[in-house]
């Protein structure tokens, strides 16, 4: 027989739930040049520099899917090097965020605004035989020759 006062019931759990600090498996330092993330990171850096530079190398004839793009290129050039500095100087063991879901978050985010960029550019340069009529005695195209090869280069 149990004392007085007690019962066979074990006491409840505890109701403010443990949730452990989140693991970083990927290396700081210059270690993460040698991951598949710091690969993806630094291509983004050095694709979207010459994207950047090729849309702003040509005449803009449609300035908002241009716009677009710029704003795409520089975002993500940015954004690309502020999270590969998180890793390069040490911040990532010093931030508690689980940093694979947040790596895998911003490379599909990345890829979706660049998709898009890709074909945004890619429908202005499609426009490249159309003519852009100043007056009724010329005619001009929408894309010279040259600014047609960047901008099929930049849609690549």
């Amino acid at each position: 027989m149990l004392p007085r006062g007690t019962s066979s019931m074990p006491p409840p759990p505890n109701p403010a739930p443990y949730f452990p600090p989140p693991r970083v498996t990927l290396p700081s330092g210059l270690e993460i040049l040698r991951t598949y993330s710091g690969a993806v990171i630094f291509l983004e850096i050095l694709f979207g520099t010459i994207v950047w530079i090729l849309v702003a190398s040509t005449r803009v004839p449609l300035p908002l899917l241009q716009g677009w793009v710029m704003f795409v290129a520089v975002t993500a050039w940015f954004l690309s090097i502020v999270f590969l500095c998180v890793f390069l100087f040490g911040y990532a063991n010093r931030i508690a965020v689980n940093w694979n879901q947040t790596d895998f978050l911003f490379h599909g985010v990345t890829f979706v605004f660049y998709f898009g960029a890709f074909l945004l550019q890619s429908a202005t340069t499609s426009l490249h035989h159309f003519p852009r009529k100043f007056n009724s005695t010329t005619q001009e195209k929408i894309l010279a020759d040259h600014e047609y090869n960047i901008s099929i280069a930049a849609s690549v």
